[in-house]
């Protein structure tokens, strides 16, 4: 039997403090759709169009986290770290975590280097978010 190929849905982006691995797989895809009442396509969509809500962002980034591997104990803690900063300065790695769940992750690309998190099919009519030198990649204690 041959083994699945995952890469195409992982995205490698540094959060708190270090290079991490996100992936939504089945599982915690069909949590994210429970805990935010709607379905993945309308996740997507509601980030593209910033009409998100702080639970599309937060609990992406954990399961995200979870899907690629780390614990759930660690990956609540730390995003609990960030609770206080703000939503915007995380919205891009969690957009980049649902849509390559949905579209696939370009390969050789980190979750905010270039490109838009808005879907393809519709133009953002919104400045751009802030670039990943906030702090995504900086730790907070």
């Amino acid at each position: 039997m041959s083994a699945i190929d995952t890469g195409r849905t992982c995205v490698d982006a540094d959060f708190a403090g270090e290079r991490r691995r996100f992936q939504l797989r089945l599982g915690e895809m069909g949590e994210l759709e429970r805990l935010t009442g709607i379905g993945i396509g309308a996740i997507f969509m509601r980030m593209g169009a910033h009409q998100f809500s702080h639970r599309d962002v937060w609990d992406t980034i954990r399961l995200g986290l979870e899907g690629g591997g780390t614990s759930a104990l660690e990956a609540t803690a730390l995003v609990m770290r960030y609770h206080t900063q703000p939503l915007m300065d995380f919205l891009p790695l969690a957009a980049s975590i649902v849509a390559a769940a949905v579209n696939g992750a370009p390969p050789g690309k980190s979750a905010t280097e270039g490109g838009s998190i808005a879907p393809e099919t519709s133009p953002s009519s919104t400045p751009a978010a802030p670039s990943s030198d906030g702090p995504l990649g900086k730790s907070t204690g």
